[in-house]
């Protein structure tokens, strides 16, 4: 098996991947490098930021091991993907953007913000990158509702205007996205009915906020975003009102977490 191929099985394994990097220089060119960028786009628990670094140390020891060894690969694999990402000139270079969009529109999907906050750092224009659709980083990430990808668009606040209006080829904008239900996995991260819609208005809401306000009326096949809201969650909120008669009261703990999430939309704003 070649270095490259024992590269992809070893990510998991960051600091042997960099490792083979120090010694097969071929393993960077641009495809594989885009390949191997990939991979680590769709792990968003896999990155991490080098304030992990130091942690590791604080840890060496500790009785946390397990702990800090997380830590530490967190840390090594920010930098896997600082050392793929080097040499990538997605804008001047054919081979080097190959299948790069789809790298930086996979991170959006699977909500991996720091692998873009890392990519983003070195390549600014990348945020101006959309899918054959004309849905931006930011319209994929409300549409597979990932909060912590969403927030990226406060940080950039010079453009945020202009990407907020990018409208899709079904002349969707993203409230429209917005108005649609939430992939199955990310809808049942809260259980029961009427926590899964509050969470979805929750999200109509806080897109609601940022979008033209003439785009609030905008119509795709004859519906504004307001109205696929309520043809997309119907059954949901069908649900969701059984489940009200069906219990007393909200518990402690789905109260305390729908304020968590509620919050979460703003805490990384600067």
């Amino acid at each position: 098996m070649n270095a490259w191929r024992s590269l992809l099985l070893l990510l998991p394994m960051i600091y042997i991947a960099l490792k083979i990097l120090d010694k097969d220089e071929t393993l960077e060119t641009a495809n594989k490098r885009t390949l191997a960028l990939r991979e680590l786009a769709r792990k968003p628990l896999a990155i991490g930021s080098t304030s992990h670094l130091s942690l590791w140390k604080k840890c060496l020891n500790s009785w946390f091991k397990g702990i800090c060894k997380k830590a530490l690969m967190k840390t090594l694999a920010y930098q896997l993907v600082e050392r793929l990402s080097k040499e990538v000139q997605p804008f001047q270079d054919r081979e080097s953007s190959y299948d790069f969009p789809t790298v930086l529109l996979d991170a959006a999907k699977f909500g991996n913000a720091e692998f873009l906050n890392i990519l983003i750092s070195s390549y600014p224009d990348i945020i101006w990158i959309a899918d054959n659709q004309n849905r931006s980083l930011f319209h994929i990430a409300v549409l597979n509702r990932q909060e912590s990808v969403f927030n990226l668009i406060y940080e950039i606040a010079a453009v945020k205007e202009i990407i907020l209006t990018y409208v899709d080829d079904k002349n969707e904008n993203i409230l429209h996205l917005a108005g649609y239900l939430a992939p199955s996995s990310r809808l049942n991260i809260v259980s029961g009915a009427a926590l899964q819609m509050q969470r979805e208005l929750l999200w109509f809401k806080e897109a609601e906020k940022i979008v033209p306000p003439s785009y609030l009326n905008m119509k795709s096949s004859g519906l504004t975003p307001g109205d696929l809201f309520t043809k997309k969650h119907k059954n949901l909120q069908r649900e969701g009102e059984k489940w009200m008669k069906d219990t007393a009261k909200y518990d402690r703990g789905n109260i305390d977490y729908n304020c968590g999430f509620r919050s979460s939309f703003h805490c990384t704003r600067w």
